[in-house]
C-alpha cells in the first residue's frame, strides 16, 4: 500500500524535503512506518523519529488524515491505502 508522508519543522530540514510517498505492506502500523523512515532517511533525521535504543520518539506528534495523536499510540494505529501522515516534531525556541 502507498501512504503520503509530510515532514514538518526540524524533520523537514533534516530530511531535505517536505513530503514523500512510502510503500508499506498491508496492515502496517504507524510504528512500522516510523521505523522504516528512521532506517532510510539518514542519520540527521533518525533522532527525530527514533531514540538511541531504536524506540519511537515519545515527543513526536503524528497526524493521520488530519487527526493528531502521540507517537505512543503508533503501535496500535493501522494505516490504510492513501492515508496522509504528517510528522510533527517538537518545536524549540521561545
Amino acid at each position: 500500500m502507498h501512504v503520503r508522508v509530510e515532514f514538518t519543522g526540524q524533520l523537514r530540514t533534516a530530511i531535505g524535503r517536505a513530503n514523500d510517498h512510502v510503500d508499506l505492506p498491508e496492515g502496517a502500523t504507524v510504528a512500522m512506518l516510523l521505523v522504516q523512515l528512521g532506517e532510510h532517511c539518514g542519520e540527521e533525521a533518525r533522532p527525530h523519529l527514533l531514540n538511541a535504543s531504536g524506540q519511537l520518539q515519545p515527543s513526536l506528534l503524528v497526524a493521520i488524515n488530519g487527526t493528531a495523536f502521540p507517537s505512543r499510540q503508533a503501535e496500535a494505529t493501522v494505516l490504510r491505502e492513501g492515508d496522509t501522515v504528517v510528522l510533527l516534531p517538537p518545536i524549540a525556541g521561545g
